[in-house]
């Protein structure tokens, strides 16, 4: 129970100061901070669709953020995920769009997925290959990548996955019907893709349990502990930002076959960053993850709410997030010389 307390120590006190603050900077615009944040949870869970909308902003980052929490247990820092949302969105909506109104639904959203998953891993097989092989910085090739991703996604919205319909920005044809997962919550845009976050949290709750993740977590401070723990360099940083890969190219493929319904530029929109964010927030633990992913997912839906209650700007939540990833960044760092303290 003290372990655990402890692990979600940092992420309670980056809540607190991030609320605090919130607050000073509604007063300074004018505004009652009682009645700001209820503006944003009303915003955020006030009706039906509220809620379908929280869970529905939540679910990207869920996926991303479990995804990478074994790579950053790791001390493999691959802040790639916004290209490779990107790359499994553009593969998803290829192979949809080439298999079209013919095919079945669950044909259609199966090969969406594999093809999200495939492009999002393959995408971060190259960097993790030139950290495991040459010793290059995986934040450097990775952030480098994603400019990569993005300008690949806008030449490929102005050729080959252009729409042929006359549209005022860039983006694909819409993809078939049958495509999207069925909704889940009538009223609101939430769809049955909400269950793999739990599946997958699971899967991370199981490996967290294993001889493996325990060799994973002294993987960066104490190589060769790690080693006679059985576990190589190039294995673990390989398998760790594979995985992340391919989680965050199904959370590219989602967002395209069921919110947006067609590939367009702004697909990533921020969701790869953000979701390293909720992971480390979560304290790289499944339950923990969980719960920021919503909290990022009500300050987004709920930011709106604000602004039409009290005036104050919607971008008031970012300034909320950009105090969680501070706070999230300093609760990670203590986390990785508490464990090299515990191992020495």
């Amino acid at each position: 129970m003290t372990v655990s307390l402890r692990a979600f120590l940092p992420a309670a006190l980056s809540l607190v100061a991030a609320l605090v603050v919130g607050a000073l900077l509604l007063a300074a615009s004018g505004a009652n901070p009682v009645d700001g944040y209820d503006a944003l949870v009303q915003g955020a869970f006030g009706t039906r669709y509220d809620v379908g909308e929280t869970l529905v902003r939540a679910l990207p980052l869920a996926i991303v953020a479990l995804g990478v929490a074994p790579a950053l247990r790791a001390g493999v820092f691959t802040i790639g995920a916004e290209g490779q949302v990107i790359l499994g969105a553009m593969a998803a909506t290829a192979v949809v769009l080439a298999l079209g109104d013919g095919a079945p639904s669950v044909v259609l959203i199966a090969a969406g997925a594999v093809a999200g998953a495939v492009a999002g891993a393959l995408w971060a097989l190259l960097p993790a290959l030139l950290r495991a092989r040459l010793n290059v910085n995986e934040i450097l090739s990775t952030l480098l990548l994603n400019y990569v991703a993005a300008a690949f996604l806008g030449w490929g919205l102005r050729t080959w996955l252009k729409t042929s319909e006359s549209v005022p920005s860039p983006r694909s044809d819409n993809l078939p019907p049958g495509a999207a997962m069925p909704n889940l919550l009538e009223g609101t845009r939430l769809h049955w893709g909400i269950v793999l976050v739990p599946v997958a949290a699971i899967a991370l709750a199981w490996w967290l349990r294993t001889p493996r993740a325990l060799a994973y977590d002294v993987f960066d401070t104490h190589r060769a502990l790690a080693r006679r723990a059985g576990v190589s360099a190039g294995r673990a940083i390989v398998a760790t930002m594979l995985v992340a890969g391919a989680m965050a190219g199904i959370a590219g493929w989602l967002k395209v076959t069921s919110v947006d319904g067609a590939l367009y530029g702004s697909v990533a929109g921020g969701l790869g960053f953000t979701g390293i964010l909720v992971a480390l927030l979560g304290g790289l633990r499944p339950l923990g993850i969980l719960l920021a992913a919503v909290l990022f997912g009500a300050l987004s839906a709920g930011a709106d709410g604000l602004q039409i209650d009290t005036g104050t700007p919607a971008s008031l939540a970012t300034v909320l997030q950009g105090l969680l990833l501070l706070a999230a960044a300093i609760g990670f760092e203590a986390r990785r010389r508490r464990i090299a303290k515990e191992v020495a």
